[in-house]
C-alpha cells in the first residue's frame, strides 16, 4: 500500500496556517468566496492575518481590542463574497464590530438561477520594506466561512508571480473577475472592485508549487457560463459528497464497474436514492458515529432539524487512469446542479500524479486510511418528510427573491445622540400568503424587530438606536404559517446619510476607560504577537499588571520615540485614534489621560506633515 496516501486523515492544516503570511511578507490584499458566512468568523479573520499569535478562535472573539485592531489594520484589504440571504442569524444581537465588515462582505448572486458555492482565499503578500516580489497563496476549500466543525478537505498552494501568463489560471481569472459584477443587492465597493481585478490580473501570471509527487494542477469553474465540467471517468471511481443525486452519480460512474466504485456519504442522503444508483457502487460508506451537518448546503433533497456538531462536509472526486489517479476536490457535490446542469458556481482543483505516489481509491479508503473512521451504509427507509420539505421549498423562493431585492435603511438623527431608521426596497416586495417576515437591526436583536406585511419604496420606520448599534445588517425571520418551520438569516443594505461620528461612537464603545485606551496604545505601538498575547489572557481574565501599566507612560514613550524614526505608521494610528476618541467640542476625552494628551501633542508637533490628519 502506499506510504502517504493524499487524503489520509493525519494530513492536517489549521485555517490559521492557511492565512499566516510567510516570513519576512505582510498581507497585501485578500479575497475569499463561501456559500455561508457567520460574522463571528469574519471577525476573527483580520486577527487571525494581523496577530499571528490569534490560533484560539474563542479567545480572539473574547478580546474586543484585537478584534478591533485587526479589523483597523486589514479589513480594507479582505474582501469576501457570499451567496445573498446566507449570512448566518444573529437573533440574540450581535458585535457592534460587524460594522466595520460593512465594505468587506459583498453578497452576491449566482448568475444562471443556482447556487453562490466556492469556497476559496486568494491572498497576495508584500515584502515587508518594499524589496523583492510578492507572493501568492490560493486556497481551495470545502468548508464555508462559518463555525462548522465537519470533516472537510484543503488544498493551499504558494506560488509567485512569472513574467508570462499560465494558461491553467484562466478559470480561476474568469472567477475572481467576476466576483463584482455577481453582486446582488448592493454593489461592492470601488475599491474591492479594483483590489479584485489586481489579484485577477496576478493571477494570471501566477506559478505555483507543486505538493509532493504531484505532477499537474489543474482547476475547473462552473456555474459562470453554459460549459459545465465534471470529473473525467476513469477505471475505478471514490466519491466523497455529503450530498448527491441519481442523476449526477449515474454519469460518474458510468463505465465503471460497480466493484471498482466507491461512495462515501451521508445516510439520510444515500437513503433517498434510487435502488439501480446504489447497485452502481460496491461499496457504499458513511462516517461511523459521527454526526452529519447540515451548514446550509445546497442538496436538493436536504436535511431538517438542528445542526449537530459534526459530520462530512469534504468533497473530493478520485479517479484512476491507467497508471495515474487524480484526485478532484473544491466546493462541488456529487448533484446535478453542481455537476450536470451547470446552476452552480463552483470551484474545483484537480491533482493528478502517479498512483504509486498519490495513492489508489483502495489505499484512500484502507481502514490505515479513512477506513477507520468509516462504517458500511446499511439502507433503511427515510421518514416522510414531504410536508416539511415543501414548507423549506416556500420559504427558500421568497429567501431568494428578497436576497435580491436592493434595501436601504436610512438614517435619520434625533436626540441624544439617537438614529431612528427607515427602510425601503427599490422595488415591491410581495409577501406570499402564509408567510410572516420580522425584520431587526442585528445589533439590537429581536426585541427591536417588527413585523413586516408590506415592502416596497415607501418608508417605514425600522428601530431606534444609538449610533454606535447602527449597521448596514438587518436580521430576518421567516415562518411559514402552514407548518410553523422558521428560517433565520441576516441580510445586507445600503445605509444612507450615516453620521460620519458612527466608527468614533463604535471607539468609545469599547475603549471604556484609560487602562483600556493604554492597552491599546500599546497594542498599536508594540510588537504585535506579544500584545496580543497579553490581550488574550486578559480577554481570559489574567493580570494585565507589569504588561501595559496603568498611567505609566515610560515604556510607551520608549515605543513611540521607535516610532517616530520608523515609517510613521504607528504614529499615524496613535492620531487617528485620538482624533476619534476626543469630543469634538471640548477637544478631550475621560478616558485619555491628561498625561499622555501632552506627550502626544510633543510628538504631534516633529512629526513629518505628511503623517498628520489636520
Amino acid at each position: 500500500m502506499q506510504d502517504n496516501a493524499a487524503l489520509d486523515p493525519e494530513n492536517r492544516a489549521l485555517y490559521a496556517e492557511i492565512l499566516r503570511a510567510p516570513a519576512g511578507y505582510d498581507l497585501d490584499a485578500a479575497v475569499a468566496t463561501t456559500y455561508t458566512l457567520d460574522f463571528e468568523t469574519a471577525l476573527v479573520v483580520p486577527a487571525t492575518l494581523a496577530f499571528h499569535a490569534a490560533e484560539n478562535r474563542q479567545e480572539t472573539l473574547d478580546t474586543p481590542l484585537a478584534l478591533l485592531e485587526g479589523l483597523e489594520r486589514l479589513s480594507a484589504r479582505i474582501a469576501i463574497f457570499c451567496e445573498a440571504g446566507r449570512i448566518k442569524a444573529m437573533p440574540k444581537g450581535a458585535n457592534r464590530l460587524t460594522a466595520l465588515l460593512e465594505d468587506t462582505v459583498t453578497e452576491v448572486a449566482a448568475p444562471r438561477g443556482g447556487a453562490f458555492h466556492p469556497k476559496l482565499w486568494l491572498l497576495r503578500f508584500a515584502p515587508i520594506g518594499g524589496h523583492g516580489q510578492s507572493r501568492l497563496r490560493l486556497a481551495v476549500l470545502s468548508r464555508n466561512l462559518t463555525t462548522d466543525a465537519s470533516w472537510d478537505l484543503s488544498l493551499s498552494l504558494d506560488g509567485r508571480i512569472a513574467d508570462t501568463r499560465h494558461d491553467q489560471n484562466a478559470p480561476l481569472i474568469d472567477l475572481i473577475a467576476a466576483l463584482p459584477v455577481l453582486a446582488a443587492g448592493r454593489p461592492a465597493p470601488d475599491h474591492i472592485t479594483k483590489m479584485v481585478a489586481s489579484l485577477a490580473e496576478d493571477l494570471a501570471c501566477a506559478e505555483w508549487e507543486h505538493p509532493e509527487h504531484v505532477r499537474k494542477i489543474g482547476f475547473a469553474v462552473n456555474g459562470l457560463t453554459d460549459r459545465v465540467w465534471r470529473p473525467q471517468v476513469g477505471r475505478k471511481l471514490g466519491v466523497i459528497s455529503p450530498f448527491v443525486t441519481d442523476g449526477a452519480l449515474k454519469t460518474l460512474c458510468r463505465g465503471v464497474a460497480p466493484e471498482d466504485a466507491c461512495l462515501l456519504s451521508r445516510a439520510e442522503e444515500l437513503a433517498l436514492l434510487e435502488p439501480e444508483t446504489l447497485s452502481r457502487f460496491g461499496n457504499l460508506l458513511v462516517l461511523d458515529e459521527m454526526a452529519e451537518t447540515e451548514d446550509g448546503e445546497e442538496g436538493e433533497q436536504s436535511s431538517l432539524g438542528p445542526v449537530p456538531a459534526r459530520g462530512l462536509h469534504a468533497k473530493a472526486f478520485i479517479t484512476e487512469r491507467y497508471s495515474s489517479t487524480e484526485i478532484t476536490m473544491g466546493s462541488g457535490n456529487a448533484t446535478s446542479p453542481a455537476l450536470l446542469g451547470g446552476e452552480n458556481v463552483e470551484i474545483f482543483a484537480t491533482l493528478s500524479g502517479y498512483s504509486k505516489h498519490l495513492g489508489t481509491v483502495e489505499d484512500q479508503m484502507s481502514p490505515e486510511r479513512l477506513g477507520r473512521f468509516l462504517r458500511n451504509f446499511v439502507p433503511y427507509t427515510p421518514e416522510d418528510t414531504e410536508k416539511e420539505g415543501a414548507a423549506e421549498k416556500r420559504l427558500e423562493q421568497f429567501r431568494r427573491m428578497l436576497a435580491g431585492t436592493p434595501l436601504t435603511l436610512r438614517c435619520e438623527e434625533r436626540e441624544n445622540s439617537q438614529i431612528l431608521l427607515h427602510l425601503s426596497a427599490e422595488r415591491e416586495v410581495l409577501i406570499p400568503e402564509g408567510i410572516g417576515l420580522r425584520l431587526w437591526p442585528i445589533v439590537a436583536g429581536t426585541d427591536h424587530g417588527v413585523d413586516v406585511t408590506s415592502l416596497d419604496k415607501q418608508e417605514r420606520p425600522l428601530a431606534r438606536l444609538p449610533l454606535r448599534d447602527v449597521t448596514r445588517w438587518i436580521g430576518v425571520r421567516l415562518r411559514d404559517g402552514e407548518s410553523g418551520l422558521e428560517q433565520d438569516f441576516t441580510l445586507g443594505t445600503a445605509l444612507a446619510d450615516l453620521p460620519e461620528a458612527r466608527t468614533s461612537e463604535i471607539l468609545r464603545a469599547l475603549i471604556e476607560n484609560r487602562d483600556a485606551f493604554l492597552r491599546y496604545i500599546r497594542l498599536l505601538l508594540g510588537d504585535v504577537s506579544e500584545a496580543a498575547k497579553a490581550l488574550f489572557a486578559a480577554g481570559q481574565g489574567g493580570d494585565l499588571s507589569g504588561v501595559f501599566g496603568t498611567g505609566q507612560e515610560a515604556p510607551i514613550l520608549e515605543d513611540m520615540v521607535r516610532a517616530l524614526s520608523g515609517d510613521g505608521r504607528q504614529l499615524r494610528d496613535i492620531e487617528r485614534l485620538v482624533s476619534r476618541l476626543r469630543d469634538p467640542d471640548t477637544d478631550r476625552c475621560e478616558v485619555i489621560p491628561e498625561e499622555f494628551l501632552q506627550l502626544w501633542e510633543t510628538f504631534r508637533a516633529v512629526m513629518p506633515e505628511d503623517n498628520r490628519h489636520d
